[in-house]
């Protein structure tokens, strides 16, 4: 059930309502509970995200290239994970920690 908060600009009175469907806010002539004032701002307090499963290994070369790009670290985690079976890359040079420096030509 969607709820929405508001701020009345009449009294600075803030309140939540509740509607059980998205036609029914449409449909609302909504009040202050305070002063009764029909002058309201829909107040942005929440917002919820539903998580996505995405499958990697289903994805095209294109798509996941895409991935790669975004820069998203965690999305790029699950896609090695997914498309390796869950199992690091062995192979994987580790890390450096200093950045290479060329060398001195004499």
């Amino acid at each position: 059930m969607p709820e929405y908060d508001f701020r009345c600009d009449a009294c600075q009175h803030r309140f939540s309502q509740g509607f059980k469907t998205y036609a029914l806010y449409d449909a609302a002539c909504l009040r202050c509970p305070a002063c009764q004032s029909k002058e309201l701002t829909r107040l942005i307090s929440q917002v919820a995200i539903p998580k996505t499963n995405r499958d990697y290994r289903r994805l095209s070369s294109r798509e996941m290239l895409s991935v790669l790009e975004s820069g998203e670290g965690r999305q790029v985690d699950e896609m090695f994970r997914q498309v390796s079976g869950g199992q690091s890359d062995s192979r994987a040079a580790p890390a450096s920690p200093d950045p290479i420096e060329p060398a001195d030509s004499a």
